[in-house]
């Protein structure tokens, strides 16, 4: 059982412990593998130390697994091996070691898993440790974390291989992991077919005076799913794809005044919450972290995050706030504005979804869809604005339904033509693995409306964040793909009607506001 597998760490140790205290600790609350990695001990030592560790955990029915040391392991009859790239070649340690031995081995390349099974017959690997997925401080990394994309591809060579030849190769992912990030890579790093095994973690428990309640938490986190997938559809109201009827979502709104919690282009910041205050919703604009903790707690809350004027000392905020909302099950919607007119964009828009953060919408002009989704990494954009080609239009949904599979989420492409995808699949499942590939259904909506004047305004794009935040964070008895659609459709009903009564942008912008109110 991978599922919460302990790495020990002496170094992390409070004072007053010792690491027997820390793993006992852990075996007593639920870890289910324990490894003892010990790089600076001498060999008398480490055996003595093992041995000792051993005995806990034939205790507690838990396999010990040493790292790297083969002479180690035949000393003190630990179950298993866990060896490195850069360690002894995995065929010849599993002669070593013998058949009964379990041998695990690090990967964090597509082309290390392939030299795997190739290898499989004589190597006879059990499981792969996949990392690192971020950052650590318990380990000198000696290459780049790869965050949740690159669980996927290192997933997806497993299943390609399970369903091939019928192995099943287990895996475990590892390297800054802990309580709260676990519950948003486990969601959003499965692919079709497969799911990784088990978290590895160090210092999140290693380095924790009450080791024991730091085991529980972790673990809960590993097995339950996170706070905010009780927002998301359970199939009950759309199991035939028939959305919820659009004056239910306004009489939701009217009814809960949901508040929408603000970070945004500080360009549209009085339109976005004019916006929020016509259809029924209660804006806030904060950067101030200590705001965040009070307001996750106010029912039926929302937040949006616009990237459209970030700078180094926001990009912390952002982030603090997108853990405080996650942590509590609040949505969090992503309006990734200009994430592809500049390298430095596109760099932070990268990191953001690929580190475990978990968004209900992300919505986004066609340019900033193609570039959040890897598929139009070279698409070229004006400042905000994305460029129209017809390469652009033909790759449109395919990126879309991906950028909305991978972040497990809906996503909405802004323009002449809305298109809102579902990557949620229904909201029945917690991750993706029992699903065949070949059979997913993702739900796909285009809204035709609004008003070319739409375009000729400052903040059009940004309120429509504003306006989808408001509906989802009404969620009661709706989902989220349906919340989605209704708050588009009367978003762009409300431009139709005030642009064919209005002279030029200028009345426009009052004329929208009035329009939105009216049908609200």
């Amino acid at each position: 059982d991978y599922t919460l597998y302990l790495v020990t760490d002496s170094g992390l140790i409070p004072e007053g412990l010792t690491i027997y205290d820390q793993v006992e600790a852990a075996l007593r609350n639920g870890v289910t593998i324990v490894q003892l990695r010990e790089k600076t001990l001498e060999t008398k030592d480490f055996i003595e130390r093992a041995n000792k560790i051993h005995e806990l955990t034939l205790k507690y029915k838990v396999p010990l697994i040493i790292n790297d040391r083969v002479d180690v392991l035949l000393a003190c009859g630990a179950e298993g091996l866990h060896i490195g790239q850069d360690d002894m070649d995995p065929i010849v340690a599993r002669k070593l070691i013998g058949d009964d031995k379990i041998l695990g081995l690090s990967c964090s390349k597509e082309t290390e898993i392939e030299r795997v099974i190739d290898n499989l017959e004589e190597c006879k690997i059990d499981y792969i440790g996949i990392g690192a997925v971020f950052q650590t401080n318990t380990k000198k990394l000696k290459k780049i974390p790869f965050g949740n994309k690159g669980i996927r591809r290192l997933l997806l060579k497993l299943r390609d291989y399970k369903n091939g030849i019928g192995k099943d190769i287990k895996s475990v992912i590892i390297g800054g992991l802990n309580k709260s990030n676990i519950q948003g890579v486990l969601y959003t790093s499965s692919v079709p077919g497969k799911a990784t095994d088990g978290v590895a973690v160090v210092s999140c428990i290693m380095g924790e005076k009450d080791a024991g309640k730091a085991t529980t938490d972790t673990l809960d986190s590993i097995q339950k799913a996170g706070p905010w997938y009780k927002n998301i559809d359970n199939g009950e109201n759309n199991s035939d794809f028939k959305l919820v009827p659009t004056d239910k979502s306004i009489l939701n709104v009217q009814r809960l005044n949901p508040l929408v919690h603000h970070i945004t282009n500080e360009v549209v910041t009085n339109f976005s919450a004019n916006v929020t205050i016509a259809i029924g919703g209660s804006p806030i604009m904060s950067q101030l972290a200590g705001d965040f903790k009070d307001l996750k707690k106010i029912p039926n809350a929302g937040f949006l995050l616009n990237a459209g004027t970030i700078t180094e000392i926001t990009i912390p905020i952002q982030i603090a706030a997108i853990k405080e909302y996650n942590s509590y099950g609040v949505p969090v919607i992503l309006d990734p504005v200009g994430c592809g007119a500049t390298a430095a964009r596109k760099e932070y828009m990268k990191k953001l979804l690929n580190s475990g953060h978990y968004f209900s919408v992300i919505k986004g002009n066609s340019g900033e869809i193609l570039t959040a989704s890897d598929i139009g990494l070279g698409v070229e954009m004006k400042g905000c604005d994305a460029i129209e080609n017809e390469d652009n239009k033909e790759n449109l949904i395919k990126a879309a339904k991906k950028l909305a599979l991978e972040q497990r989420c809906v996503v909405v492409v802004s323009g002449k033509e809305d298109i809102i995808v579902d990557g949620v699949m229904e909201g029945r499942d917690i991750n993706l693995a029992e699903y065949n590939p070949n059979t997913l259904i993702q739900r796909a909506v285009k809204i035709v409306g609004g008003h070319e004047l739409m375009g000729k305004i400052t903040g059009s794009g940004c309120s429509l964040g504003s306006t989808i935040t408001t509906f989802v964070a009404a969620r009661q008895a709706l989902d989220t793909f349906s919340s989605v659609v209704n708050a588009v459709r009367l978003y762009n009903e409300a431009g139709y009607r005030a642009g064919i009564v209005s002279k030029g942008p200028g009345s426009f912008m009052s004329n929208f506001i009035d329009e939105l109110y009216l049908l609200s």
